[in-house]
């Protein structure tokens, strides 16, 4: 079972490999021959690659993905992570309601909110036409699902290390 399963993944992963490695070849070579024939001559570049990313501003796109999607994983973690700490420890009124509206919020499909936040950040300042606003978007869409996952896992952890974390100042 293992021998045939070996067999289907590195047949699954040709192609792949495949498309890795002509993606190294200098463009006369992988448009005359195929990539097997590349280990009888071993001509790499990675020309390809920095084509790419200067004729296509892929390098721009890049800097902006990962200036959205850093902060967009972050803050969503770290604000996530205090509301479930006081859902889960923290005795407050309407606790358990106001979670109930925040899990109600997942089911809200995200198509729904574009229109109001594209006015809503328009009357911001044109937050709209920004990576801020981007940045906001995400992190509001990800806050409930981060708060009930959270929350979630912290309502396991045992009373007792909850105490002991804990500084009373």
């Amino acid at each position: 079972v293992h021998l045939v399963l070996v067999g289907i993944a590195i047949l699954w992963l040709v192609p792949s490999v495949g498309l890795l490695i002509t993606s190294f070849r200098p463009r006369p070579d992988f448009a005359s021959s195929g990539w097997w024939e590349t280990f009888s001559t071993l001509n790499f570049t990675v020309d390809n690659y920095s084509n790419v990313l200067q004729a296509q501003r892929m390098g721009e796109g890049f800097r902006n993905s990962a200036l959205i999607t850093i902060p967009s994983t972050l803050l969503p973690l770290l604000l996530g992570a205090m509301a479930a700490y006081a859902f889960s420890w923290i005795r407050f009124p309407f606790r358990d309601t106001i979670f109930l509206v925040i899990v109600a919020l997942m089911i809200i499909p995200i198509q729904m909110a574009f229109v109001p936040d594209l006015i809503l950040f328009r009357r911001l300042g044109e937050l709209n036409r920004s990576l801020a606003g981007i940045v906001i978007a995400h992190t509001t869409f990800a806050l409930p699902f981060a708060i009930f996952l959270l929350r979630n896992f912290f309502i396991t952890l045992p009373k007792d290390l909850i105490e002991a974390a804990r500084v009373d100042g």
